[in-house]
């Protein structure tokens, strides 16, 4: 039976209950102080955070935590940190539900805070159990280090890289953590937004197909100027060979022979087949940089909890629909410009 701890004072009309036998009262300290094994891992992708979304998390964990032990709930706790670098703590359920941001500001990252007390079946005393759950819509503003989650505040400014949803688990019971764990991936991969197969294909290989691209580019120019050598080269025997066999005279021949060579023919081609080489090298590498640069975009992660977040939203979204048209158009530009160059250059030579 629980023994309650009654003040010195007879007069007083309180007393102070633990929930624990007098006997377990240091292992019950002890597991409300100690050092808890620890699970953290998080899920990376877009997302859109909306204020219900909080609102199940927290139900969700409460509910599991409530049904399969005799859990209570000591204390939930939200953190906004917005684009200002400026953050508020709420420190309760029906705080978050009632707050309202009069800022012109958005938040980019939300961290929510669940303290337990667990008693196992398998336990004597209850055990303290610690639950955090980060949205960010930048991953570069969280990193998972050994046994714990730290979460630096960092400014969000610009297009995101994307989100991370991270959570920690401190638990003194594996098969309860492993549970939580399994039931907040679940939650965390059914926030995040499916991205197009093309998009994703696209993005991930953003290097291999910038450099495809580059390297098509330049051998398609070294052809062209291989292909019209071959061309003139031909061409300049023919009229060797014609006048040669012309009924001329001797002293004609001759004189028209040295009057080709005198021209430099070769040597005027040679010089402009290494600028149009240096052009096509330039070129390539541009086309490359504006192709990955393009391509190497994923979809922005939204906290759409203030007016300014619906707002940013649009924007984000915007930018992010222009990046893609503008890879499609570094492809498109790439095979047009290596087509005309080519063409240009073969008929300027050819004629």
């Amino acid at each position: 039976m629980n023994q309650p701890l009654q003040a010195d004072n007879s007069n007083s009309k309180y007393v102070i209950a633990l929930p624990c036998e007098p006997e377990n009262f240091a292992s019950f300290i002890g597991s409300l102080l100690g050092k808890p094994q620890t699970i953290a891992t998080s899920e990376r992708g877009s997302f859109e955070i909306r204020r219900e979304d909080i609102v199940n998390s927290y139900h969700l964990l409460v509910q599991r935590v409530q049904q399969q032990n005799e859990g209570q709930l000591l204390q939930f706790t939200v953190r906004l940190v917005f684009n200002d670098d400026s953050s508020v703590l709420l420190n309760s359920l029906d705080e978050f539900l009632s707050y309202s941001e009069v800022r012109p500001v958005f938040p980019t990252q939300a961290h929510l805070s669940w303290a337990f007390i667990v008693k196992f079946q398998d336990r004597s005393h209850p055990e303290k159990q610690d639950i955090d759950l980060s949205f960010l819509t930048n991953g570069s503003g969280a990193f998972l280090t050994g046994d714990d989650v730290e979460i630096e505040f960092v400014s969000m400014r610009g297009l995101s890289r994307g989100g991370l949803i991270a959570f920690r688990i401190r638990h003194t019971a594996r098969t309860w953590g492993a549970d939580i764990e399994s039931l907040l991936s679940g939650h965390a991969k059914h926030l995040l937004l499916p991205e197009a197969p093309a998009r994703k294909f696209v993005r991930r290989n953003s290097g291999k197909l910038a450099a495809l691209l580059a390297v098509t580019f330049f051998v398609a120019s070294i052809a062209a100027c291989l292909v019209t050598a071959n061309h003139l080269a031909t061409e300049q025997l023919k009229a060797v060979s014609g006048l040669i066999q012309s009924t001329n005279a001797l002293d004609l021949k001759l004189n028209r022979i040295l009057e080709m060579n005198a021209e430099g023919f070769w040597g005027k081609y040679f010089f402009s087949v290494m600028i149009f080489i240096v052009f096509s090298l330039i070129s390539a590498v541009a086309l490359a940089v504006w192709t990955e640069t393009s391509a190497d975009t994923v979809r922005p992660s939204h906290l759409l909890l203030t007016k300014k977040a619906e707002q940013n939203k649009i924007e984000l979204e915007s930018r992010y629909r222009v990046r893609w048209l503008s890879f499609l158009g570094s492809v498109g530009v790439s095979i047009a410009t290596g087509i005309v160059s080519n063409i240009l250059f073969t008929h300027y030579w050819g004629n």
